[in-house]
Formats: C-alpha cells, sequence, structure tokens
C-alpha cells in the first residue's frame, strides 16, 4: 500500500550537503523531507578538508565546535610530507598548525586571520554523523535513511515523487513543492531532468587523473617504521608508484589514494602493494576499497528547472587535490536555502531561485577549473631516475624533487577559492560603481564591494563582525554615521522582508568596510553598500528578494 507525505523541500541526498541543506532550511522555518538509499551516513572515508566558508556555514548554523571536534587529536601536526617511502627521509615538509593551534588562534582573536574558523582536517567520514545526529534534533527535518528516489514528475503546483524503503520495499507518494538532488555524480534527479555535465574529465593520464582506488586501511604500525615526524598527509614518490596517505585519526586508520598497474587486486595484494610504498612490511588490515576517477572537472549544464535543483556533486565534479569539492556544495547549499526559504515564507519572488544557478554555476566552473590545474600540476610531476640511489647523484635528484614539491603549498591554502566567491552580474547584486580587488585562487583580498562574502574582522566584544548578523538581511550602520535607516526599514518591511539593523561603532569595521551602510545577505554576501541610502529605497528592497 502507498501513503502519501507533504513537504515544502524533498532532499535526495544525505551526504553533508544534503545534510547541511536540510539543517539551514530548518534553521529557517522551513520544514523539509531528506531520503538517502544508505541506511547509515558514509562508511568509506572521503573529504579531509572543511574549508573556512564551510566552517562559517557551521558556526552560524550552531555547529562549528562538535565539527572541529572530530579528525586528528588537538595536538597532531597537520602538516603535509613529501617521501621516497616511509622509511627514508623527507623530500620536503609542508608545515601547518595543529588543531589545537587554531583554536588558540581563535581563542586569542588573532588579527592575522582573514576568517573567525580557520580551515578543519577531518574526514567527512566523522564529520556526516555530527550533521546526522543534529539533522534528527530538529523536528522541521523528516529524516529517511534506508529510503530511495524511485521517480519524480514536477507539475504546476510542485514535484510528486515517488519514494521507496530499500529493506522492506513500502512506497510513499510525496507531494513536495521542490525537490533537490544531492544525490552525488550518478545523481537520479539529474539524469531524470536530462541534464549533462560539461568540461574535463574521463581521461587517463597519471596519478590524480583517471582511474584510482581510494583504500581505506587500519596500519598502527606505519608509525613504528615512518622515518619522519606524523603529518596529516603522506605522499610517497619513486619510481615504483605514488601515493597519497591521509591520516584520519592519528592512530592507525588511514584513507590511501593510489593507482596501480592491476587494478585488480585483491585486499591482500592491495595490502602487499602498499607495503612497497611504504617500505617495509606491516601489518595492514584493508577495510574497504573504493573506486573512482581522479581529474574531473565537470559541470553540470543547468543546476536545475523550475521546481527541481542540483547542489554538490551533482551539479558539479571535483577530483579530491585541493579540497574544493565537498566545499563547493556546501557553499550551494547555503545560496539556495535562504532563497528557497524567502519564497516558503512569502517574501521573495518565485524568480529569485533562477539566480541559483546565475550565482554558483560560474563559481562550479571557476572551483573545478582551479582544481584541475593542481591535479595536473600533481599529476606531471616528473620522476627522476636514480632517485632512491645512495650516490650523489640520488641525493642531488632528492634535493631537487623536494624543492620543487615544496612549492605544493597553495593546494592546502586556496584562501581565494575559499572565501573569494563574488555574484558578481546577479540580479540580486546592487553594484556601486567600484572594482573589487583583484584576488587568486590562493590569494584573497577582503572587501565589502557587493557581490563579495562580507569580511571579518573581530570586535572589541570578541565576537567576529559575522556572528553580528541576523538570520535574514543585516543593514550594517558602521561607525559613528547618524544616517536615518528608517526609510530603508520601512521599505523592507512593506514587502515582509525580515531585517535587522546591527550598529557597529568600532572605526576599524568601517575603515575594512569602506562605507557607513552595508547591506548583507542571509548568505553572508554583500547585496548593497553606500554612505547614504539611495533614493528609491524600495527599489533596492525589491530588486535584493528578486520582486525588481
Amino acid at each position: 500500500m502507498t501513503t502519501s507525505d507533504t513537504t515544502p523541500v524533498l532532499i535526495v541526498g544525505g551526504g553533508p550537503v544534503g545534510l547541511v541543506l536540510a539543517i539551514d532550511l530548518a534553521w529557517r522555518g522551513v520544514p523539509c523531507m531528506l531520503v538517502n538509499t544508505g541506511d547509515t551516513t558514509a562508511r568509506h572515508p572521503q573529504g579531509s578538508t572543511h574549508n573556512c566558508r564551510s566552517m562559517e556555514h557551521y558556526r552560524r548554523l550552531g555547529i562549528g565546535n562538535q565539527v572541529r571536534n572530530t579528525g586528528l587529536p588537538q595536538e597532531d601536526d597537520t602538516a603535509v610530507s613529501y617521501l621516497t617511502r616511509f622509511t627514508a627521509p623527507e623530500l620536503s615538509r609542508i608545515h601547518m598548525p595543529s588543531p589545537a593551534e587554531k583554536r588558540r588562534q581563535m581563542a586569542e582573536r588573532d588579527p592575522s586571520l582573514l576568517t573567525p574558523e580557520p580551515i578543519h582536517r577531518a574526514s567527512q567520514f566523522y564529520v556526516e554523523p555530527v550533521l546526522h545526529e543534529h539533522a534528527k534534533t530538529l523536528p522541521q527535518i523528516d529524516l529517511k535513511f534506508g529510503w530511495e528516489l524511485t521517480e519524480f514528475n514536477e507539475h504546476v503546483d510542485g514535484v510528486t515523487s515517488q519514494i521507496r524503503n530499500v529493506e522492506t520495499g513500502e512506497t510513499r507518494t510525496v507531494e513536495s513543492r521542490w525537490i533537490v538532488g544531492c544525490d552525488g555524480g550518478q545523481s537520479h534527479v539529474r539524469r531524470a531532468l536530462g541534464i549533462s555535465y560539461k568540461g574535463d574529465g574521463g581521461d587517463e593520464v597519471a596519478f590524480m587523473i583517471g582511474s584510482m582506488l581510494s583504500i581505506y586501511i587500519d596500519a598502527p604500525g606505519l608509525y613504528d617504521v615512518m622515518a619522519c615526524a606524523p603529518a596529516y598527509q603522506f605522499w610517497t614518490v619513486n619510481n615504483e608508484g605514488r601515493t597519497c596517505v591521509v591520516t584520519l585519526d592519528g592512530r592507525g586508520k588511514f584513507v590511501v589514494l593510489a593507482k596501480f598497474p592491476n587494478p585488480d587486486l585483491d585486499n591482500d595484494g592491495i595490502a602487499a602493494a602498499l607495503q612497497v610504498a611504504i617500505g617495509a612490511e606491516i601489518d595492514i588490515e584493508v577495510l574497504s576499497v573504493k573506486p573512482w576517477t581522479a581529474g574531473n572537472a565537470l559541470v553540470a549544464e543547468r543546476f536545475g528547472s523550475e521546481r527541481a535543483f542540483l547542489a554538490g556533486d551533482s551539479a558539479h565534479l571535483f577530483t579530491p587535490t585541493g579540497g574544493f569539492g565537498m566545499n563547493t556544495g556546501i557553499d550551494d547549499a547555503a545560496n539556495l536555502a535562504w532563497k528557497l526559504a524567502g519564497v516558503h515564507h512569502g517574501w521573495a519572488a518565485d524568480t529569485i531561485l533562477q539566480t541559483y544557478e546565475t550565482e554558483r554555476r560560474p563559481i562550479g566552473i571557476r572551483n573545478t577549473k582551479a582544481c584541475r590545474a593542481l591535479a595536473s600540476d600533481v599529476a606531471t610531476i616528473v620522476i627522476p631516475d636514480g632517485l632512491e640511489d645512495d650516490t650523489d647523484a640520488g641525493a642531488a635528484a632528492r634535493a631537487a624533487l623536494g624543492e620543487h614539491l615544496a612549492g605544493f603549498g597553495e593546494e592546502f591554502a586556496s584562501l581565494g577559492i575559499q572565501l573569494g566567491a563574488r555574484y558578481d552580474g546577479s540580479p540580486l547584486i546592487v553594484a556601486d560603481g567600484t572594482e573589487p580587488p583583484v584576488g587568486t585562487p590562493i590569494d584573497y583580498i577582503p572587501t565589502s564591494c557587493p557581490g563579495g562574502r562580507a569580511p571579518h574582522i573581530w570586535l572589541e566584544n570578541g565576537d567576529s563582525i559575522l556572528d553580528r548578523f541576523g538570520k535574514w538581511f543585516s543593514l550594517l550602520k558602521l561607525g559613528t554615521t547618524d544616517v536615518d535607516t528608517g526609510p530603508l526599514e520601512a521599505a523592507t518591511m512593506a514587502q515582509g522582508v525580515p531585517l535587522s539593523v546591527v550598529e557597529i561603532e568600532e572605526p576599524q569595521a568601517r575603515a575594512l568596510y569602506e562605507c557607513d551602510l552595508v547591506l548583507v545577505r542571509p548568505d553572508g554576501h554583500v547585496a548593497w553598500r553606500g554612505d547614504v541610502l539611495p533614493d528609491d529605497v524600495a527599489g533596492l528592497a525589491l530588486q535584493v528578494i528578486g520582486r525588481h
């Protein structure tokens, strides 16, 4: 027997992107249902980086500390080590602060931080349960793990979907206003919409471009034989092959990314191949193996239709180099959530949902291209003959390769990618005629130029300025301005738009933002700024909610 459910938003896929979207919608008072084919969160580790922007979103949603408690032990180094083999001296090492050092920077309000939430290294394998447990506490979310979407049909009033319990075969009909596919690279939602990916992918080049294996292992003995200090990530480079080894718990669990000449090795064969990369025979328990394709830089040609949307891997596919994939998806969720909420609550026009693709697809293209460039750099490393020889020539070759690898630090920073997403040209952004400072994938330049993320600065009470933003639109009154903001408050009230007026007198905040008045959107991007209100305050209020 088929029974029926009704929900404003049906989310398909319970990975980090789907869970964050559900949590963000619930935070904004929008009920939703989430279906996920698996009956639990992921059992195989992947996605080991939660970047600054994702951590800012977790902070906004009240779960930043819980996420930061996952992953490596607090005092463990998060360095990246390059070696020929684990039993040989390092070629080079990229030093990065431990989780505890980052917490100290946050507690001491380090003025050098461009974010209140430094990057966090933890496999989504550990973070997904945190998101799942938090989602379970929110009554607005109907979590259905162990259920799959079998079909859906859009119509003028919404979407009718069929879902099935994987174990029992029970079916249900779900009537929703919208459906969002957060269901990965093989997305049912994307394929049902007839949407293809475009970009680079599918080629077999070398390590980190082409067919790869992700291998989850338990090997505490690795710490007994490694010739270097522990690190968050290790890269082994020699003439027999290469691996990337990511530390999961600091106690013996690792995930290894490898490309073997024989892709059909059984677990014993994989363990033997890994012993070659390690340089010693140690006990290795292979817990799970997952084939995957590296080097992808693919973006969906559309991000959805009128009532169906794509987010995360269903909208863009990355190789893990740089750690951009999951984080781009979480930023997708933040962009889409407030717009769905605005339409649901009645103050935003349906047309605002069209700007999801307008704003996010260019970011998907930007980020996948940056990721592909990093992957190409890694893939094209030349391993000289005699690299491991105990000769002067071998030592010179190791020194030269180590110097080259030391320049790969940008893969583990990329603040320009993390914090520099801009929505210039969006119909929701009111340009002020200024040009934003030109950043790079590596460098982020803080600016309140409309379209970009409102920049962070520590305030005198110890808060980040980001902490002062309201749940919806925030009008910042900076410095000692005495501008009467009543007309804009009245204009937004007339449209039903929730607006908080936030007064911040600190002169350093006014200097950073360069204007007396700044209107910040619910996702933390600047919609408008100026020293006085525009003549047409009603037009401003209408434009930022898609009604202009």
